[in-house]
């Protein structure tokens, strides 16, 4: 079943040649923290998508989350994912999606680079959801 979730913003970037990146994804989360919207302890969602080509091509990356903090509504599709989990730190993280990309370099997970997303635990656990074929 699909999920609806209300944005909170989004960014273009590349893992490889963008040179600000982890300054724009830091300043995108940051949002997040808003006391205003009042978030932190719900569920939050980085979502990928608009994929250039593969993970070394440029993506859009979108933040998420199911309180309703604004007019702009995204849709998860329901459709097949390989599920990673990990812990909410940059390391771990960042460890789990060089997993996700050598376990596509081996031919050991065909991706479908259609939506991939990170669903954020307020007790601090990720999974990473990978659209397969």
């Amino acid at each position: 079943m699909s999920k609806e979730v209300y944005l909170i913003g989004e960014i273009r970037t590349n893992n490889f040649t963008d040179k600000n990146l982890f300054e724009k994804i830091g300043s995108l989360w940051s949002k997040t923290n808003d006391h205003e919207h009042n978030i932190e302890n719900d569920m939050k969602y980085g979502i990928y998508h608009q994929y250039e080509s593969n993970y070394r091509g440029d993506y859009t990356l979108a933040i998420a989350t199911e309180t309703p903090v604004s007019n702009e509504k995204f849709v998860i599709p329901d459709q097949e994912y390989a599920v990673f989990e990990c812990l909410q730190d940059e390391h771990s993280i960042g460890e789990t999606w060089k997993k996700i990309w050598q376990l596509e370099e081996e031919k050991k997970l065909n991706r479908k680079y259609s939506l991939d997303f990170e669903k954020y635990y307020p007790d601090g656990k990720v999974e990473i959801h990978i659209a397969i074929l």
